[in-house]
């Protein structure tokens, strides 16, 4: 079983951490704060495939695991990115079955047939992808959920505004299927919205070092007048 996985299926919840950028400071003040999952964001921030390997790296002298968002589902863009030492790859907008074990094809192709090397998340992130839920929980192609609420606002027409209500109606719809078919799941999350998470099963929150920071400097109340 992948080290990554079988931690968080034994673990009640675990933060995985977007750090938006490649530096290596940043992951040993986390990993000081006793951080336990870097999130390797390459979907949404300017990491290059260069830095990766350091950031594996550094990680993994903490201790900590690691979780890598592709920026594309394409085959040789994945493999690079399995080719640099994550414990868990994020697919972003995976929609069908069929794409499903199209990661399951690539990650027996890397890991010349021992899968469980890796762990493998798809995103569900599309009208598309909900509609499909139940029949891609389903399926044992991949071994984990993310569930990503503002391009899901997106593709239901809402812009990326997180506050309607049909959006988190489609999002408990979701949540439902996965634990209805017992799947590993994850959500961004804050710390006002864990313990409901938490209590609806998911065993991963989402969260970028600039939320923790924005949280953080709040409670010092300084004034810049």
């Amino acid at each position: 079983m992948n080290s990554l996985f079988k931690h968080l299926s034994s673990h009640h919840l675990t933060w995985a951490i977007n750090v938006g950028g490649p530096s290596l400071d940043t992951i040993d003040m986390l990993a000081t704060e006793g951080a336990k999952c870097l999130f390797i964001d390459c979907e949404r921030t300017a990491i290059g495939i260069e830095s990766i390997g350091p950031m594996v790296r550094s990680a993994k002298n903490h201790g900590m695991f690691t979780m890598l968002r592709s920026e594309s589902k394409q085959p040789e863009v994945l493999i690079r990115y399995l080719d640099r030492g994550i414990d868990g790859i994020v697919v972003p907008h995976t929609d069908t079955v069929e794409e499903l074990e199209q990661i399951a094809q690539i990650i027996d192709y890397v890991s010349k047939g021992q899968p469980e090397k890796f762990m493998s998340i798809a995103q569900i992130e599309s009208q598309t992808a909900v509609k499909n839920i139940t029949k891609m929980a389903n399926s044992t192609a991949v071994n984990s959920f993310l569930i990503g609420p503002n391009d899901l606002s997106h593709s239901m027409g809402f812009k990326g505004d997180l506050e309607v209500e049909s959006l988190w109606q489609a999002v408990d719809g979701v949540i439902q299927e996965l634990q209805k078919y017992q799947r590993l799941w994850g959500l961004p999350g804050l710390p006002s919205t864990q313990e409901k998470l938490a209590s609806q099963g998911a065993r991963f929150l989402y969260c970028t070092l600039s939320q923790i920071i924005q949280t953080g400097f709040k409670t010092f109340n300084i004034s810049t007048k």
